[in-house]
């Protein structure tokens, strides 16, 4: 028995040394942001990707922590799902995005050369020596017809999720402008397929929003505490992000664009690349749309959040409102998100707005005529 008994002593000792010694390898040699970056972009399968509530995200889209004013319809404010690492300005992904293959008329597909600066940020936008501004160069061709009570709708937030951004660009009309989150991945591309698809784009900016910091959008934020100077390197870093844009969309922002002396820098240098700039209205109290026109640049202002309830009736009835407005002022912008709800309900509505009596136009083809809130 004794004799027996020792060799299988050695044959436990021996198993549990070499488990052992395999844990401490794995400990030594994993790597979490390796991990991290090796699954890539995540595969939606929730519910908010199928276009239904209950999902993280339609849950964050409804329980922000920037308080609204009840006397205005603005978006709740809620923490941006970022990337704290960017892709560096300029840097081609072409494997995630479809190359784009075919110009429609009048509508520039690859950046312009002569529209860009280059600086240690990157490709910054600017006026080019001939005069020619990005947000007359990538503005969608416009509409003739002026019989009709005009609608722009601005879709944003885009760029994070593939399936999300996919939809809106092959399946919304084009006259549907897409707004392009700054911590997106591969901009260019989206940016150019987009563009492709006849659709303005515009690139959506983090400003500070009530209750920061505890709701941060991220490491671009534009703050009402920081120098200008500050605000102005993170500006150049968010603009060179991709190019192709006809302006600028702030995302959040309730604090910052109701600050005069933080946004006023901020729409000074916008104008002198030659962008518009678009107020979400996420403040009543915001400055922003009324000192872009005392300055004469390209502007243009949300009148109506589109989904901030996120179920199809609850759209659609803001959408009614939306040509209310529209109709007794000759325009209106609505906003809405990425979300597949957003995409179906609206892409339907669409296709019967002639009939009664309006037409979809991209957001440069308001710009300046809408009147502001006050």
């Amino acid at each position: 028995m004794p004799t027996n008994f020792t060799p299988l002593l050695t044959a436990w000792a021996l198993t549990i040394i070499i488990i052992l010694g395999g844990v401490m390898v794995l400990e030594l040699t994993y790597d979490p942001e390796v991990a991290i970056a090796e699954l890539g972009d995540p595969i939606l399968t929730d519910a908010a990707d199928a276009g239904e509530t209950g999902s993280e995200d339609t849950n964050n889209a409804s329980s922000g922590t920037d308080a609204q004013d009840p006397t205005i319809s603005g978006q709740a404010e809620t923490p941006l799902e970022t990337d704290t690492q960017l892709p560096a300005p300029g840097q081609d992904t072409t494997a995630a995005v479809p190359t784009p293959v075919e110009q429609p008329k009048g509508l520039p597909i690859k950046p312009v050369a002569e529209l860009l600066e280059n600086t240690s940020e990157g490709p910054l936008p600017k006026i080019a020596d001939d005069g020619r501004l990005s947000y007359n160069v990538y503005a969608a061709p416009r509409n003739s017809d002026i019989t009709l009570s005009r609608i722009s709708i601005l879709i944003t937030d885009l760029g994070k999720k593939a399936n999300n951004t996919r939809r809106a660009v092959e399946e919304l009309p084009a006259e549907i402008s897409l707004g392009f989150s700054v911590y997106g991945r591969d901009l260019h591309n989206w940016g150019q397929l987009a563009r492709t698809a006849g659709h303005e784009v515009l690139l959506a900016i983090p400003m500070e929003p009530t209750g920061y910091p505890q709701n941060d959008p991220g490491p671009l934020t534009l703050l009402t505490s920081n120098a200008a100077s500050k605000n102005a390197r993170l500006l150049r870093s968010s603009l060179a992000r991709f190019s192709g844009y006809v302006g600028v969309v702030n995302l959040n922002g309730s604090r910052f664009i109701a600050a005069s002396d933080s946004i006023r820098p901020v729409l000074d240098e916008l104008k002198r690349r030659g962008l518009m700039f678009v107020d979400n209205r996420d403040s009543k109290y915001s400055r922003a749309a009324a000192m872009a026109k005392a300055i004469n640049m390209p502007w243009a202002v949300n009148n109506r959040y589109l989904d901030n309830e996120l179920g199809s009736d609850e759209i659609r009835a803001q959408l009614v409102l939306l040509e209310q407005r529209a109709r007794t002022q000759g325009a209106a912008l609505g906003i809405a998100r990425s979300y597949p709800v957003s995409i179906r309900v609206i892409k339907a509505w669409t296709e019967t707005l002639k009939e009664r009596g309006f037409i979809l136009v991209p957001v440069t083809s308001i710009a300046n005529q809408q009147a502001l809130p006050r």
